[in-house]
């Protein structure tokens, strides 16, 4: 599993260096002001995805640096990392079978808007973002040298979630919507359609909050 996120970072398919770069331009400007004012701050947060149609485990796990722009409110840009949340749909006369049983991955990179309802120590919140999912690759159940895998194009998605921050933890639920997207083998031949949507639940820390 260590090996295949590392692959999913460092692939050139699914590590699009252009588009990244625009999103660190967009929260540039952010970023100094936050380092003047001193509220910027990160946020690890490891949790579970629920309603996962995979045997395996499914886990995720989110590093989100963030800063106040108000009082209530904050933006960040969240990193996560999500396991297993495929969901996969067989075309009938596909001449490959889908390995249902391989781990798959998602890696986010969404821009981030928190709103919270109160000042008190317990501060319930909500969020939204709007961000670039990267889908691995899709493993093949019945390979041959020249197909071994799906390929799978990435998406913009949809970040939407909720909880609340009592001190330095964050109790949270989210929900990130990516569109289903074809599986094609080399021959650009689609054999089937992947929804990589989920839900997650998750505990994590603030670091550094002021």
């Amino acid at each position: 599993m260590k090996v295949m996120l590392l692959q999913l970072f460092w692939n050139e398919h699914l590590f699009p260096k252009k588009k990244l770069l625009l999103l660190f331009l967009l929260f540039g400007p952010f970023k100094f002001n936050a380092q003047e004012t001193h509220d910027l701050n990160l946020r690890i947060i490891p949790g579970l995805l629920l309603l996962s149609d995979s045997d395996n485990l499914g886990l995720m796990l989110n590093a989100e640096p963030h800063f106040k722009i108000s009082e209530r409110s904050s933006i960040g840009l969240r990193f996560g990392v999500a396991l297993n949340s495929h969901k996969f749909e067989q075309n009938k006369n596909a001449q490959f079978i889908i390995d249902r049983n391989s781990d798959g991955a998602v890696v986010s990179f969404v821009p981030s808007y928190d709103y919270y309802f109160t000042k008190d120590k317990v501060k319930p919140y909500l969020g939204l973002g709007l961000g670039y999912y990267l889908i691995s690759y899709v493993a093949i159940a019945n390979p041959t040298k020249e197909v071994s895998e799906g390929s799978v194009n990435n998406q913009i998605g949809m970040l939407l979630r909720g909880g609340f921050d009592l001190g330095k933890t964050r109790f949270g639920i989210e929900y990130n919507f990516i569109p289903k997207a074809d599986i094609e083998i080399p021959n650009d031949q689609p054999i089937g359609v992947v929804k990589s949507s989920y839900f997650g639940l998750s505990v994590g820390l603030n670091f550094g909050v002021r």
